[in-house]
């Protein structure tokens, strides 16, 4: 039996190619970098969520970065955390991290994790709000607003009280988290953070926030046809505290 891969990489991926390949071409490769740097086995997978451009084709030509590659070509478009979901139990390692696909919390970021995993934490979150953390390009300034009074929210709605910052896109779970927790979320897009970090607090996970340097690469698909997907997002959390409140969540504590 070959050994089991420490660390999985899920990238969730739209339309990736065009200009915007370059940002996740450095990202896997400095992923690849990272890991070979720690001696770890791992696995990067990309999961294309119905992409309508050459996302695919250029992902796979990126295979020579990493040791190993891993695409999933979804031909329909069913949301990011349809994709985490899918990459998360596609994916092999003893820890999963969930990273975004422009690189906006570079992978040198889970050396503030690694204390965490080898203490065998099953649920470690960075958090772009925490005294350590570092923004080093900022999001417009109606962005930090609606995503601030956002987070007040969910943290009242979903009893996730300390943590404040729930949506930040690199996230680590143990295979013991993932396949207790994510086989549960039923959020398609936006909200999945919060779904599985409030999930997690039923399950009475400790969830270890991390702080992390941070850089707004200006391609995040969340608000970018005006206030869309901070309106989805604000649905799904409704949504979400309906199933918790009505028992909709098989959760087995």
């Amino acid at each position: 039996m070959s050994e089991q891969v420490y660390l999985s990489v899920v990238i969730p991926a739209y339309n990736e190619g065009g200009r915007k390949g370059e940002e996740l071409r450095k990202n896997i490769e400095e992923i690849g970098k990272y890991a070979k740097n720690k001696n770890w086995s791992y696995e990067v997978v990309v999961v294309s969520d119905g992409s309508k451009d050459n996302t695919v084709e250029f992902s796979k030509s990126l295979a020579p970065l990493v040791d190993n590659l891993e695409i999933i070509d979804r031909k329909e478009n069913r949301g990011k955390w349809y994709s985490v979901r899918e990459g998360f139990l596609k994916a092999k390692g003893k820890y999963r991290l969930l990273t975004d696909a422009d690189g906006a919390t570079a992978i040198s970021n889970l050396d503030g994790f690694i204390a965490s995993m080898e203490k065998g934490e099953d649920i470690i979150i960075g958090s772009r709000d925490l005294s350590d953390s570092k923004i080093k390009k900022h999001q417009p300034r109606w962005k930090e607003l609606m995503g601030d009074a956002g987070n007040y929210l969910i943290q009242f709605m979903l009893g996730l009280r300390g943590i404040e910052d729930t949506q930040c896109g690199f996230k680590v779970l143990s295979e013991k988290a993932t396949l207790n927790i994510v086989p549960l979320l039923q959020v398609d897009r936006w909200g999945g953070d919060f779904e599985m970090l409030m999930l997690a607090r039923k399950m009475k996970y400790e969830i270890v926030q991390v702080p992390v340097v941070w850089e707004d690469a200006g391609l995040s698909l969340v608000g970018a046809s005006g206030l869309g997907g901070y309106s989805s997002t604000l649905r799904e959390l409704f949504q979400v505290k309906w199933r918790m409140m009505t028992g909709k969540y098989n959760i087995k504590k």
